[in-house]
């Protein structure tokens, strides 16, 4: 393993350790009834003027870095998989994203 490598893998180490607690916060969050999660009202405030969620922004952040990671390494993280594919979801007939946030919780616990 090259330093590069080694390097990597540390920062790894760190962004899923954040990523994982920060997950399980918003998640928690989100199941009470807060929405921005999962973005699937994005559509209606754009500038993200009145739903803000910073929290929820970094982790979309840190899935997507993880999962850059990751395929340097030839592997995949299944929980930002999951978490990626949730903020992917979109219709009317989607879920909303407290109860996406409760199944997910569930999903994780049982795990």
């Amino acid at each position: 393993m090259t330093k590069h490598q080694k390097i990597q893998e540390r920062r790894l180490i760190q962004l899923e350790s954040e990523f994982l607690s920060l997950l399980l916060s918003c998640l928690r969050e989100c199941e009470q009834g807060r929405w921005g999660l999962f973005g699937q009202n994005d559509h209606v405030d754009p500038e993200v003027l009145y739903w803000g969620w910073p929290e929820a922004k970094r982790l979309r952040n840190l899935a997507e870095e993880i999962r850059s990671l990751r395929s340097e390494f030839g592997e995949t993280n299944e929980t930002c998989e999951r978490f990626i594919q949730l903020c992917s979801l979109r219709g009317a007939n989607v879920l909303g994203e407290p109860t996406l946030a409760s199944d997910f919780l569930a999903s994780l616990k049982n795990a």
